[in-house]
């Protein structure tokens, strides 16, 4: 194991641990927090932007595991304001689609992690970012993360399924805001943990209790 590899394998056991022992309560009320803060930046930023004259509009996102800050109620305060709501489909070699989701769309197991996912059909969000005349205008991607530092680095859970697609993602000239989710105490100073080369920063990070905004960074 290389010394980055080993600074990122400890800081994540630091962080998984401190994550299992946040209890039930305290996990709803984040919920509820994220709700709130989401929903109403996807509102002001629908508005400012009128994207509802340049297709449909949509937000990606994804499904909480139990220990990861609810996001659940985020994607149905979503779908309530009119947004299109998209979540992760893994592939195998890490590939990472998405499919259509709403409040009463039955999930699947997936085949090739242990996650559920909409039974699709499935869309490469990459591939159809700068395409001319698509439908779908993502205008939010909502990603998980185990932390982020302040200058916008991203700590994922090292299974490299979003840094293969970020880095396609962010190879057009027209793609949405990138954020992350994460708990407050999650907010790291900059250079809390090793950055590789193929480590995609985010413009945002959303916590139940702020915005931070990275874009001028």
């Amino acid at each position: 194991m290389t010394r980055d590899a080993d600074s990122k394998a400890s800081t994540r056991a630091r962080l998984r641990l401190a994550r299992a022992s946040v209890d039930v309560p305290t996990r709803e009320r984040a919920g509820s927090a994220l709700r709130r803060t989401i929903g109403t930046w996807w509102e002001h930023a629908s508005e400012s932007r009128g994207r509802m004259d340049r297709g449909e509009a949509a937000v990606a996102s994804f499904r909480s595991m139990p220990t990861e800050p609810p996001v659940d109620a985020v994607n149905a305060a979503l779908y309530e304001r009119g947004a299109t709501v998209l979540l992760p489909v893994c592939e195998p070699d890490f590939r990472l689609r998405w499919a259509r989701w709403t409040p009463t769309t039955p999930l699947v197991r997936s085949a090739v992690v242990p996650i559920d996912h909409p039974p699709g059909p499935t869309v490469d969000l990459a591939a159809v970012a700068d395409g001319p005349g698509h439908q779908l205008d993502v205008g939010l991607l909502l990603i998980p993360a185990l932390a982020v530092d302040e200058s916008g680095q991203r700590l994922g859970q090292g299974g490299g399924y979003y840094d293969r697609f970020l880095a396609r993602w962010r190879a057009h000239s027209r793609h949405g805001v990138l954020a992350a989710v994460v708990y407050d105490d999650e907010v790291l100073p900059a250079g809390s943990f090793d950055v590789l080369p193929h480590d995609q920063p985010v413009d945002l990070v959303f916590t139940p209790d702020r915005v931070l905004d990275l874009r001028d960074r």
